[in-house]
């Protein structure tokens, strides 16, 4: 990710505070905030990841399949070396993880509903800062 923001910036591309943006919320979850993955064949020929559902977790599914589909088309961005790119599948009828919630993120990046059914005492365990993430919208051309 932060190979694709240094090109941009470099290139003085229009879309890097999008970029940046995006990067941000890689950098907040961390690894311990992204889902886990179960390999799978689809159609006998492919081979795809289905990521795991966290309740916890603020959908950014579109957000991360930018990021995603950026990998797959920028040949010229990306060494051919190292591990392939893979089809990763976001679906709600695939199963949960058993990761807990990552404290101390911003409130926004987590799921508001799952946020709503906490009890008081579950919700300072999560250490939430004051300070906010603001949500952006992006669209792809």
């Amino acid at each position: 990710m932060g190979h694709i923001v240094k090109l941009k910036t470099e290139g003085g591309d229009n879309d890097i505070n999008s970029w940046r943006w995006l990067q941000d919320i890689i950098n907040f979850l961390g690894e311990h905030g992204m889902s886990s993955e179960e390999s799978a064949v689809e159609n006998k020929v492919e081979h795809v990841l289905c990521v795991k559902q966290m309740e916890w977790w603020r959908s950014i599914d579109q957000e991360l399949e930018i990021v995603d589909t950026e990998c797959l088309i920028g040949n010229d961005i990306f060494s051919p070396q190292g591990a392939q790119l893979v089809k990763c599948i976001c679906a709600p009828d695939n199963p949960g993880t058993s990761r807990k919630a990552v404290q101390g993120l911003p409130i926004d990046l987590y799921d508001s509903a799952w946020i709503a059914d906490l009890t008081q005492r579950e919700l300072e365990t999560l250490g939430i800062p004051k300070d906010r993430f603001i949500w952006r919208k992006i669209a792809v051309m």
